[in-house]
């Protein structure tokens, strides 16, 4: 453990999206910050160790400086960082764990935009996030980022180690970043160091300095510092810190440093390797995510819409040579009305359609940021402050959702429906009162796709479509509703049980295996609520911040709906369906469906909650209680899929885990793989809320879908209520079916649905089947992502899920090209430009 022999201070601001101040104002000042740094930076002595230097600590207001100011400048911002005194980091912004894969490498790509003015980038630093997905680690270092700093915020948690310290961390592929888990960055604050109080801050850093030095896991001759708080306005008031540190301990010099040569500076004095931690950063503070459970079903939605269109809008360029009036605006209006669902009034231009997808990917970064709300959102939650908060933060779903459901619809009218003469390609003529389901994936499906039909009712259909095709589906038609406890239909026997909420018994007769645990209280489907047992009280009854590891517990007290009245049963030429009535009295109404469909698979399951806003600590959970015995579980993340307990960091969240879309349930000889269209917080093996478990230990096979919790102190909703709709889908599988790669397969069709609309009078759809002109052929286990590129090219993302690696042909207009595909590993193929070059980005 060698003596601390320097200081270095980091200064920066922590970049909240709101919290202290309006979303809609703070954001717009962060790029002010920009500019105010330069004045700073430049104002300074520039070698000595008062030398003013900062750390821009999240890249989207540089990114918008570098795109607006003028350009002197911009080359001054260049300048700066080449001499030492600003660092740009690669984090677009603090992120939670709801972002994709697609969406964290779209964020990583828009780092080029610095990158080509001079910039550079190559370390990401997060401020007050507990976690990160596993596949960020891989992203980060495809895109030229090989070091991390997470100040990572203890309260709700715990760090995978001691704070500070650093590790190599491991990704999928077995690639690492160099991690540096620092500080909390708010310990400047606390310790005066930003707002001058001098005397103070030196003595809390003689302290953290004396820790450190007694510390035989910290072989550093340095001590990091932050001066930072949320959202601060850049002074220099941290360097009169720095002069009284040096005063008193000259032969301990203090110096300001950027993140980067802090890092360099470890990196210096590092004998052998770091440590190696392998697997998912699961975030204690993703249970926020269960705060605004419509919102963020709302982002969800926007992103499934988001993807639809982009795979559309690239399958356009690439049928532009089959069908030229594809890739350009119609001068011919379409309808004759905007909006009521009947499609767009004119086409847009290929380069206008891409700016607003890349304004959708704007817009799902900014809810997708760490900053849910205002900081008095428990002290004073009807405040009109904490409501405005609320209102621009809840925006950014409602505008992605707007703008990418507008493209979508735009799409499939270009690329599959028509009012005119037919086109070269099949048309399929539509009977009246059709239904067209298109599927812009690469690759066969055969799926359940959900449709709207007279503007309320929302029904399934079964449709087996060609990647980049549609087909024409009768409109399904609700059969005669009889009273009735049970169906049988195809390979599934379902019955409800009235005393415990939800289907008591389904049996996969194909395998004669029954799939719900029926030794549990609450049936497959139930709604579960929690609530805090008042007796003994726990202290967060009185002080939310106090539901942390360091006051175990709260217990909690489930209760479920008990089914009212009697169930409908309907049997439809494509399936059947059971519908119930659950209460929960004095709690909420639940509403459940439960779908068996000829030529699927699975069982889809829908519920709306309906509940009032209450105040008071509770859970909403929606319960599936499988029966697989002594089970594991693989869940998919972003860019992964890994074993709870088994491939994560150490003391990350056991308790709850983020996920993108799929769980897989593993047996000794059967299996579930299970996924989620709305609701990303799942408990597993009932494990118990409020454990703060560091051991993995589950009970039984039981996924929970945590749809709803106020369990915060701050940022988050205090409360929620109205009606909300939660879809799940989940199907048997033998034991070695399910695997990682099936896993991430049915995650990836959960994000990519087939998308079905109605159709109107007059309207044929085309493309059925037809050459998209751009074809892939790869396996079972890769996944392919088209999208429009910069330049006006289709990019291509091969991803493969499996275990080995794996060979791809990409056919295109330009010719073939063979692909080698690591396993877990992601190959982007870019075909030549189709049209001419776009200019937005992120």
């Amino acid at each position: 453990m060698p003596r601390i022999t320097q200081v270095l201070m980091v200064p920066h601001t922590h970049h909240d999206v709101g919290y202290t101040q309006s979303p809609r104002l703070v954001d717009r000042a962060h790029r002010a910050i920009v500019d105010r740094v330069l004045d700073l930076a430049e104002g300074s002595d520039p070698d000595g160790p008062g030398a003013f230097r900062w750390t821009f600590e999240a890249a989207r207001p540089v990114l918008g400086f570098v795109r607006s100011a003028p350009p002197d400048r911009v080359d001054r911002l260049v300048r700066l960082a080449r001499e030492g005194h600003v660092a740009v980091t690669g984090g677009y912004l603090n992120m939670t764990q709801l972002p994709g894969i697609r969406e964290i490498e779209a964020a990583y790509r828009a780092l080029d935009v610095l990158r080509d003015r001079g910039l550079e980038v190559r370390t990401v630093q997060h401020g007050d996030v507990n976690g990160l997905a596993w596949g960020a680690v891989d992203a980060m270092l495809d895109h030229g980022l090989d070091r991390l700093v997470m100040a990572l915020n203890p309260d709700h948690g715990r760090p995978p180690a001691r704070q500070p310290s650093v590790f190599d961390w491991q990704g999928p592929t077995g690639r690492t970043v160099r991690t540096l888990l620092s500080t909390h960055y708010g310990y400047g604050e606390e310790w005066g160091i930003v707002d001058g109080d001098a005397g103070r801050a030196v003595a809390e850093i003689e302290a953290f300095c004396e820790g450190l030095e007694a510390r035989a896991d910290w072989p550093y001759a340095t001590a990091v510092v932050h001066a930072a708080n949320d959202n601060r306005w850049p002074t220099a008031r941290f360097l009169d810190v720095v002069r009284a540190w040096n005063a008193r301990h000259p032969g301990t010099p203090m110096s300001t440093a950027t993140a980067d040569q802090a890092l360099d500076r470890l990196e210096a004095e590092r004998v052998g390797p770091p440590p190696v931690l392998r697997g998912e950063w699961s975030d204690w503070w993703s249970h926020g995510h269960g705060s605004t459970a419509r919102e963020v079903a709302v982002y969800r939605e926007a992103r499934r819409l988001h993807r639809f269109a982009e795979e559309a809008l690239a399958t356009s360029l690439v049928r532009a040579g089959h069908r030229p009036e594809a890739s350009g605006p119609s001068a011919v209006p379409l309808a004759q009305v905007i909006g009521y669902r009947r499609g767009p009034v004119l086409l847009r231009a290929d380069e206008e359609l891409h700016r607003e997808l890349t304004r959708v990917e704007e817009l799902l970064a900014l809810f997708g940021e760490h900053t849910w709300g205002a900081w008095e959102t428990y002290s004073a939650p009807d405040s009109v402050f904490n409501a405005s908060h609320w209102n621009a933060k809840a925006g950014y779903a409602y505008e992605a959702y707007d703008r990418a459901r507008d493209v979508a619809l735009e799409m499939l009218h270009r690329g599959w429906l028509r009012r005119d003469a037919p086109g070269p390609t099949p048309v399929e003529q539509c009977p009246s009162g059709g239904v067209v389901v298109v599927n812009a994936d690469a690759r066969r499906r055969r799926a359940v796709a959900w449709v709207e039909l007279e503007g309320s009712s929302v029904r399934p259909v079964v449709a087996d479509v060609p990647a980049g095709g549609a087909v024409v589906r009768p409109v399904p038609v609700t059969g005669r509703a009889t009273a009735g406890w049970e169906l049988r239909r195809g390979r599934y026997h379902v019955v409800v049980d009235r005393a415990r909420g939800g289907v008591g018994s389904l049996v996969d007769l194909i395998e004669g295996r029954e799939l719900v645990d029926r030794s549990r209280p609450a049936g497959l489907g139930a709604v579960v609520a929690e609530q805090i047992v008042a007796d003994p009280p726990h202290p967060m009854l009185t002080d939310p911040k106090a539901f942390s590891p360091a006051h175990p517990g709260p217990a909690f007290e489930p209760r479920h709906g008990l089914v009212v009245g009697v169930p409908e049963v309907r049997e439809h030429d494509d399936g059947a369906s059971l519908a119930w009535t659950s209460v929960i009295e004095g709690f909420s109404r639940h509403e459940h469906e439960l779908h068996v469909l000829d030529g699927a698979n699975g069982v889809e399951y829908r519920v709306t909650i309906d509940k009032p806003v209450r105040s008071g600590p509770e859970s909403v959970f929606v319960t599936f209680p499988f029966a697989v015995p002594q089970p594991r579980f693989l869940l998919e993340t972003a860019g992964a899929v890994y074993e709870a307990g088994a491939e994560q960091l150490p003391d990350t969240s056991m308790d709850w885990f983020s996920i993108q879309h799929a769980v897989g349930v593993v047996g000794a000889e059967a299996g579930v793989v299970w996924t989620t269209t709305d609701a990303p917080l799942v408990r597993l093996g009932r494990q118990p809320i409020g454990a703060w478990s560091r051991r993995w230990e589950p009970a039984d096979g039981t996924v929970d879908s945590w749809v709803m919790n106020n369990l915060h102190f701050t940022n988050f909703q205090a409360r929620q209520g109205g009606r909300t709709t939660f879809s799940y889908r989940f199907a048997p599988a033998a034991a070695g079916e399910v695997s990682a790669s099936a896993v991430a397969v049915a995650g990836h069709d959960a994000a990519h649905p087939l998308v079905a609309r109605a159709l109107l009078d007059g309207e044929r759809v085309e493309g059925v089947g037809a050459d998209v002109g751009l074809d892939v052929d790869a396996g079972d286990a890769v996944l392919v992502e088209r999208a429009a590129g910069p330049q006006g090219e289709v990019r291509v993302t091969l991803r493969n899920t499996g275990a080995a690696e794996s060979l791809a042909v990409v056919r295109s207009a330009g010719g073939e090209r063979r692909v080698v595909v690591p396993p877990r590993t992601a190959v982007v193929v870019a075909t030549a430009a189709v049209t001419t070059a776009f200019a937005a980005s992120l």
